[in-house]
């Protein structure tokens, strides 16, 4: 046995107690690492043409499964880490590959092919390798016509394997759709699971939320409001209540519900304040269409100091009761923790978002088929005037050719007609509300991954309603 003449020393008394234990504990991180070794990895697409590179890897040992090493990806695609000896298998986090900055669309990566495995042992005196990601296609077929107009068996067969076939392609964990003709619900199911580690089901009681559906469903109740002549749509809202973080920039004065429920306020979506707490108008009020969550909460505001009452007494009186709806939360209780489905974000479950201040722009919290008696509510023309659902159909900002916006509804048209209804797009949630009135026939999808957005938008309308190009 070799002794080290500085632990000789030590073991002769030369040397503090502390000090002898410092040095075997660094003896012990020295021995420990000699037997593990530095690893670079760099990740290539087989298609050279993809830009980026995801943002993680995983690394896994193949003898010990309770060894799981996430790397973070630099800009370049390069991770580095140090490993023991032994023999490990390195994958993607995620199955797929998106920026969500919508300059490159969604990347499907191939997981059966896209790994490598390193070999680490005393020969080595450093680890460099390729992980290779190869991509995969989707293989489900668009038909020359939209399906829901003959929704027999053989119909409901070709649309639950077209669906299960995009949330895998999509990496959706789950999903639900119920479609509507003629004032009925003709077809509801739900899809998949709500958290893809707890497997937990999908099933008529789960919860998800709706994003910017919540908008139209607030319009409703103000215009209830405005029926009964309790707010005027034409009356700048700041003679009602002022809003100081916007009220530096006098145009906002002109500011009225109207101009809130077809987007035409000037404000940004979201307002990033400055030092003061104040944010600017994009443009001048009732001059053009500009997308905006922030004018809703505004108008909620108002509405409730109107009245004098929180916004869920509001909305229990002028649009749950009214019509009978069933489902709708506006705020996280118990109940709706316990049945929402969690949201899925670059590969990985995230629980329920927490709200305990309802929004009107965004927090609406149901299910696809208790939707359906809102949208039939709509439909009938229930709850309101008919002179009121004219002014809520009514053009009041274009938006280009094909669309427009009306009060609370987005208007549009396709190769299968005329069509209303409104989209939701959160982190993780994409909602899709449309009917087309000349058809008589609508549907209402809810996925609980934002890249289900290219199903829930895109496909499934054209699956259901328009067909293949």
């Amino acid at each position: 046995m070799i002794i080290d003449k500085t632990v000789l020393r030590c073991i002769n008394g030369l040397m503090p107690l502390s000090i002898i234990l410092i040095l075997l504990f660094n003896g012990t991180l020295n021995a420990q690492k000699k037997d593990s070794i530095l690893v670079n990895g760099q990740i290539q697409w087989s298609n050279d043409s993809i830009n980026y590179f995801p943002k993680k890897v995983i690394i896994k040992s193949k003898y010990n499964p309770s060894f799981i090493k996430i790397i973070a990806v630099d800009s370049i695609g390069t991770y580095k880490t140090s490993l023991d000896y032994g023999e490990y298998l390195v994958t993607p986090l995620s199955k797929y590959h998106w920026q969500r900055n919508w300059d490159q669309g969604y990347i499907r990566i191939n997981d059966s092919r896209s790994k490598v495995i390193i070999k680490i042992d005393s020969t080595s005196q450093i680890n460099n390798h390729k992980l290779i990601l190869d991509t995969l296609l989707l293989n489900s077929k668009i038909p020359e016509k939209g399906i829901i107009s003959n929704l027999d068996s053989s119909a409901i067969k070709k649309l639950d394997d077209f669906i299960n076939e995009n949330l895998n392609y999509y990496q959706v964990p789950g999903a639900s759709l119920a479609i509507i003709k003629k004032g009925k619900v003709v077809y509801a199911k739900n899809y998949g699971v709500k958290n893809p580690i707890t497997e937990e089901p999908i099933t008529e009681e789960t919860l998800f939320e709706a994003g910017s559906i919540t908008k139209p469903v607030f319009a409703f109740a103000v215009m209830r409001l405005v029926e009964r002549g309790i707010i005027d749509l034409d009356k700048p809202l700041y003679k009602y209540l002022e809003f100081e973080d916007v009220a530096h920039d006098k145009r906002y004065k002109l500011i009225t519900a109207r101009h809130v429920l077809s987007h035409q306020t000037g404000f940004p979506n979201w307002a990033e304040r400055n030092k003061k707490g104040q944010f600017d108008l994009l443009f001048t009020p009732g001059t053009k269409f500009g997308y905006s969550g922030e004018g809703f909460e505004y108008l909620k505001r108002v509405i409730v100091h109107i009245l004098g009452k929180d916004i869920e007494t509001i909305l229990r009186e002028e649009l749950i009761t009214p019509l009978n709806l069933n489902n709708f939360y506006f705020k996280t209780t118990d109940y709706v923790s316990e049945n929402a489905s969690d949201g899925f974000y670059r590969g990985s479950p995230t629980k329920t978002r927490f709200v305990t201040e309802p929004g009107m722009a965004y927090s609406l919290m149901t299910t696809a088929k208790d939707f359906t008696k809102f949208a039939i509510a709509i439909r009938n023309r229930k709850g309101l005037s008919e002179e009121t659902y004219n002014e809520m159909f009514k053009k009041q900002v274009s938006i280009n050719d094909n669309a427009y916006r009306g009060l609370g509804l987005e208007f549009g048209k396709d190769k299968a007609g005329n069509f209303y209804g409104h989209n939701g797009i959160t982190r993780d949630f994409v909602t899709m509300y449309r009917y087309y009135p000349k058809l008589d026939i609508g549907y209402i999808s809810f996925v609980n991954n934002i890249t289900g957005g290219w199903l829930a938008i895109n496909t499934l309308k054209q699956f259901l309603m328009t067909g293949g190009n």
